[in-house]
């Protein structure tokens, strides 16, 4: 008997900016390149993010989360996302979308120790660092599911967030992402159509969104009055002709 093929994991992504030269040009936005060893879409450039983790899911983060203040955010981007987009942000860069007590030094050391393991939740470290989660600066902006026919498949849905004041993005030598760079998005996606830069087709959606914008604070508002529609590419669709500079054979390790 086949087995029936994994369905895809709910993930999450978040495409942190922050102002460019000109306030009124498009924001500059974070890429990270994945490692030579990532099981998918090895030396691509990204947006932090992954998998949803279950303790992603734990009501007690309710207690940081009020929809109805929030503006009554689209339900498929409710708060287990909203949580493992900012768990994923804070592993693979360092950035913690909230404030707290204490400086950068002390946050890079706290998340050094907490990437080592112990045994301490995402959860835990926040409470434990007097954070105030962000959750709200989260703004939906795009899902995408990958096509099936790929090994790994993934429900991902993406957001903007501001770079937080006094933060910088830091490498992650325990991840599957090494370098990063701060990007202006047109650059980017023409790097990505003459094959420089290997961008997914959802990360080059989100660029066009950005490339469209005007400093951080419009770029977020255009977003949050935008409609976010479900994107389900089917695998005859991911082609070089339809993504220029796209090389379908390198999305997967071998």
């Amino acid at each position: 008997m086949t087995a029936e093929p994994a369905g895809p994991r709910d993930a999450a992504t978040v495409a942190l900016i922050r102002d460019g030269d000109r306030p009124d040009g498009p924001p500059e936005v974070l890429l990270l390149e994945r490692a030579d060893r990532a099981h998918f879409a090895p030396r691509a450039l990204v947006f932090p993010g992954g998998s949803l983790d279950p303790g992603d899911r734990d009501p007690r983060w309710g207690e940081f989360w009020d929809p109805v203040e929030s503006g009554r955010p689209d339900r498929r981007a409710g708060l287990e996302f909203r949580v493992g987009a900012m768990r994923e942000t804070f592993e693979e860069c360092g950035v913690l979308l909230g404030s707290f007590v204490g400086g950068a030094a002390r946050l890079e050391e706290e998340r050094a120790r907490w990437r080592r393991g112990g045994g301490e939740g995402f959860l835990d470290l926040c409470r434990r660092l007097g954070l105030r989660p962000a959750l709200e600066s989260l703004v939906f902006v795009a899902r995408w599911v990958t096509p099936e026919g790929f090994s790994r498949r993934f429900d991902a849905r993406f957001f903007l967030a501001p770079l937080p004041p006094g933060q910088e993005p830091r490498a992650d030598p325990l991840g599957e992402s090494g370098s990063w760079r701060w990007a202006d998005p047109a650059e980017a996606l023409r790097r990505g159509r003459r094959g420089e830069w290997q961008l997914l087709p959802p990360t080059r959606a989100v660029l066009q969104l950005l490339a469209a914008g005007r400093g951080v604070e419009g770029t977020l508002a255009a977003a949050r009055a935008r409609r976010v529609v479900t994107r389900r590419p089917r695998l005859e669709e991911v082609t070089a002709r339809r993504y220029p500079g796209l090389d379908r054979s390198r999305l997967e390790a071998p």
